[in-house]
């Protein structure tokens, strides 16, 4: 009788069998962790406008914004400014078709992951938290960026930025290392405030979202949920902030005073890593995420009901 040793056939099917097994469990184990719902209210009074469920549209992008990251409004309905993790360029892009419509050249190529703008002056993050900012011009392809340093580095990996027309500031998000860590900031993630009168970034958050709260909403119990913000933008009808976190696949809406007000998780069929987040003047929402093996994409969410105009847009 042939031992199992002399047998290759027998030995591949044993291990296949094992690596089956420890898949099935992985797969058990994953789906008894995740929650029944994906959309969680927590504000009785708050109602979130948007529906992950019915996407208004999702456009796929050209090749070169495979790694798309951050997103801001454009000058035009439905086109939207955007840069990629590696090239020192801004790419104008038609959100209803993906078509790529015009690129800018600002700096030298480098790890860039965010943009806003207030009016034509465009601020570009870098993951080291220096920012590029410079004057948008329609009939030129090149300018020269002036870098604005803050206090943050690599170790903080900011990726997050967007203008908050209400402070006059521009909000930023660490996807790891706080600034300044202290108390229980190993549950704090911090919404930084950058003041564009003295161009000083304040080194204490100014809002926070709490993993502990959130993994409350999500699982039912004292568990913290991971969340490392990606994309941020303000609601211009709310004022509220909404942070995107592409670890874990999460939209968390905040108010002012940093409490919890809504938590979406995103499907990771569509949204495989997202890290833009911008709204349009209508109120509309998009959301671009890579393509880790294919192209990248922007979805569109229509606003639901009737916006409440804020005192700041009167």
């Amino acid at each position: 009788m042939n031992k199992i040793w002399e047998s290759p056939n027998l030995i591949s099917i044993v291990i296949l069998v094992a690596v089956l097994g420890v898949a099935a469990g992985y797969v058990a184990f994953t789906l008894n962790q995740r929650p029944e719902t994906e959309s969680f209210t927590v504000d009785d009074d708050y109602f979130f406008p948007y529906n992950f469920d019915r996407l208004e549209r999702v456009v796929k992008l050209p090749n070169d914004l495979k790694e798309i990251s951050g997103l801001c409004p454009g000058f035009a309905p439905d086109e939207l400014l955007t840069v990629q993790d590696e090239d020192g360029e801004i790419f104008r892009v038609n959100a209803r078709s993906g078509e790529l419509l015009s690129r800018l050249r600002f700096d030298k190529d480098r790890d860039y992951e965010g943009i806003t703008r207030k009016g034509r002056e465009v601020y570009v993050l870098e993951t080291d938290g220096d920012i590029h900012q410079f004057t948008y011009l329609d009939s030129v392809d090149e300018v020269q960026a002036t870098k604005l340093e803050t206090d943050f580095s690599y170790r903080n990996d900011t990726e997050g930025i967007c203008y908050d027309s209400i402070t006059n500031t521009l909000l930023i998000v660490p996807k790891e290392q706080e600034l300044n860590p202290v108390g229980d900031s190993n549950q704090r993630r911090g919404v930084y405030t950058f003041d564009l009168r003295t161009q000083m970034l304040n080194p204490q958050p100014t809002y926070y979202v709490d993993e502990l709260e959130v993994g409350q909403i999500v699982y039912g119990t004292n568990r913290q949920y991971q969340v490392k913000p990606s994309g941020i933008a303000v609601d211009p009808f709310s004022g509220n902030i909404f942070i995107l976190s592409s670890v874990g696949n999460i939209l968390v809406v905040i108010d002012r005073d940093s409490e919890v007000k809504h938590v979406e998780l995103l499907e990771k069929g569509t949204f495989s890593q997202p890290e833009g987040i911008t709204f349009g003047p209508n109120g509309d929402l998009y959301v671009s995420s890579e393509g880790r093996s294919g192209r990248g994409i922007i979805a569109t969410l229509t606003r639901q009901g009737q916006p409440t105009t804020t005192d700041e847009q009167r």
